[in-house]
């Protein structure tokens, strides 16, 4: 019996019945038959070729079944591209003879798993020599049992295991280890020989944020010392820079495809992918980097997610249409220029900000540190307060407080307001508190106003409350003290420069001081020229008048900066006197029509006294209408004309 089966490749020219001619990728050597993968031209050139030999009737002896899955199912094609190698693949192919073939019986294949009856086969002493012709130790004696004729234990065959269960629609993930127990099992037993592998999925592509703080944060703002401010979020409305990375996209990784047994394909799902372009908003811009592709803020400002699209927007100004209250918001402290709010702000919130444009009901407090706080709606009950701007109010003011020291504050009706302010322009205000430099009030009624300048188009009172309209006059005493001190310091100074004046003509008078004066006079102009005697003379005469000449160059400089110091006091006191006659101009005050009780006076507020615009409410509107020896009454009528123009007393 030869050691191993005869071999079936045969040469094309004499190819006989039973034999196979190799094809132009598969290469036998002493060792076995190889494939050269860089011969391989196609994904199908290899499957075909195996089922070609098993549909033929034969197997490959000694097969490498790992090997052999890889060829098949694991893109040969284009590892060989690359790589250009050979790889083995089994010892020969043998004929796999129909009595052997016989042996083998069809797997039971469900739910992606093939599973196979195992038991021992036997055959009797002097049968059919066939059975042991083909594979290693495929049969063995069995002892007698009795009088019954000798049995011999036929064993399946690996390889041939592997050519069977191809033809039979196993022609992928054969455990060879099962197939191996299961070939010397002495009692039958079904095992699962072979299991598809499931599809691996891959990752879906994501989007990583990498800036911290870009999702607003409703938890309470923390302070100093572990304390929380349950008035405040911690973030609301995120802001970035210009080039900072918002967030990055993880490509998508694609899945492993698996197997079924009988070698077709289970595809992974795509993995689902994303579009950073379709996220990039205003603002932001999508850059390539080596290390990832990323969503940039491509100006400064705030960044605003939409909960709808999902798209990345920075704008140089907040734009929030849910409103400020405690749910929503929390009182704010905002760093941008421009804030636009569509929504109500609640009573008690506190907005501060630069320039805000308030489009809805305003109840809470709005403190800007300058820029402008435009409200195109009402304000009520709250107060709006601007350091350095203005504020403009296109509805009603009611029960307010609106301070604009430094701006100019502009409403269209106000009632029971108090408006402190640099200008003040009310088209109809209606028991309300004013105190500014320059009012302006198309219709005043039951007011209290105190101005340096005060233009009323029409007066009235209301329910026994008369206008009272308070022209404040400048406290010009402390200009007058400046004057006179100045004028003091500059008599006296003019004095001590008369004196040291005085010193040095009586000095140049002396007869040897006018004679040196004289004669070196005439030297520096050249028209005398002394003799060695004479010069003899002259260095005398220097050396006598030297400490009166020190004496009187020591005077000249001192009266020169006397001058100086003369000459900065008399432009302090042309200073002192322009400011004064600045804080005297402009005072007037006019009331085209008086239409009810209406009382003008002026008032004198001396710089110890405390500002009108650092009192109290109440205390102000008291304190306007009480008539003390500060005031000086100049009107008082329910109807007429009033026209009045400061005039300041002479200096």
């Amino acid at each position: 019996m030869p050691q191993h089966p005869e071999s079936a490749i045969g040469n094309l020219a004499d190819l006989q019945d039973g034999q196979i001619a190799l094809t132009r990728f598969i290469v036998q050597r002493d060792a076995g038959l190889y494939v050269s993968l860089s011969r391989l031209e196609s994904a199908t050139d290899f499957p075909e070729f195996v089922n070609r030999v098993f549909t033929s009737g034969l197997y490959f002896r000694a097969l490498d079944y790992p090997r052999f899955l890889s060829l098949l199912y694991d893109d040969p094609v284009g590892v060989g591209k690359n790589a250009g190698e050979e790889v083995f693949l089994a010892a020969d192919i043998t004929s796999f003879r129909p009595e052997r073939q016989a042996l083998y019986q069809a797997p039971l294949i469900e739910n992606g798993e093939a599973a196979y009856l195992f038991e021992p086969r036997y055959r009797e002493e002097g049968g059919d020599p066939a059975f042991v012709e083909q594979g290693e130790s495929l049969a063995q004696p069995v002892p007698d049992r009795g009088h019954q004729p000798a049995e011999t234990r036929v064993y399946l065959d690996v390889d041939e295991f592997i050519a069977s269960a191809w033809t039979k629609g196993v022609r992928f993930g054969i455990d060879l280890a099962v197939v191996r127990e299961g070939i010397e099992l002495d009692k039958p037993e079904r095992r699962v020989i072979a299991r598809s592998r499931p599809c691996v999925p891959g990752k879906d592509a994501e989007i990583v944020e990498q800036a911290p703080g870009l999702r607003r944060n409703n938890a309470p703002r923390r302070l100093l010392g572990d304390r929380v401010d349950l008035r405040q979020f911690e973030t609301r409305y995120p802001q970035v820079a210009a080039g900072i990375r918002l967030v990055k996209k993880t490509p998508r990784t694609p899945g492993l495809d698996g197997w079924d047994i009988s070698g077709e394909p289970l595809p992974a799902p795509l993995p689902k992918d994303c579009d950073l372009e379709s996220l990039a908003g205003p603002g932001t811009r999508v850059n390539q980097e080596a290390d990832g592709e990323y969503l940039l803020a491509s100006v400064c400002g705030f960044l605003n997610i939409d909960r709808r699209s999902n798209q990345f927007s920075v704008a140089d100004k907040i734009v929030s249409h849910e409103g400020v209250s405690v749910r929503t918001t929390g009182d704010l402290l905002l760093t941008g220029e421009v804030y636009e709010q569509h929504g109500e702000i609640q009573e008690k919130r506190v907005v501060q900000c630069r320039s805000i444009t308030a489009y809805a009901d305003v109840f809470g407090n709005i403190v800007s540190s300058g820029g402008l706080v435009c409200l195109k709606h009402n304000l009520v009950g709250g107060s709006a307060s601007n350091d350095e701007g203005d504020i403009v109010v296109e509805g009603m003011a009611s029960g307010a407080t609106l301070t604009a020291l430094h701006g100019c504050i502009t409403v269209r009706q106000a009632d029971n307001c108090v408006i402190l302010g640099r200008q003040v322009v009310v088209g109809q205000a209606t028991n309300c508190a004013i105190v500014a430099d320059a009012i302006t009030l198309d219709v005043s009624e039951a007011c209290t106003v105190a101005a340096r300048a005060i233009t009323v188009q029409i007066a009235r009172s209301r329910r026994e409350l008369d206008t009272v309209l308070l022209v404040l006059l400048p406290d010009l005493s402390t200009y007058a003290a400046q004057i006179a001190a100045l004028e003091k310091k500059c008599a006296a100074l003019d004095k001590e420069i008369a004196e040291h004046r005085s010193r040095i003509d009586a000095l140049r008078s002396e007869k040897e001081v006018a004679s040196y004066l004289l004669l070196a006079s005439k030297l520096r102009r050249e028209e005398v020229t002394l003799s060695p005697d004479q010069q003899v003379g002259w260095r005398r005469l220097s050396a006598l008048v030297a400490p009166v000449l020190r004496t009187m160059s020591q005077l000249a400089e001192v009266a020169k900066e006397l001058d100086g110091n003369l000459n900065d006091l008399r432009t302090q006191h042309d200073e002192v006197t322009a400011a004064r006659e600045q804080a005297c101009s402009g005072i007037a005050c006019t009331v085209e029509c008086v239409e009810g009780e209406t009382r003008v006076s002026t008032l004198l507020l001396r710089l110890a006294d405390t500002p009108l615009s650092a009192l109290p409410g109440k205390d102000l509107k008291a304190r306007l209408r009480r008539t003390d020896a500060a005031t000086r009454l100049l009107f008082t009528g329910s109807v007429g004309h009033f026209a009045w123009r400061y005039r300041p007393p002479s200096a």
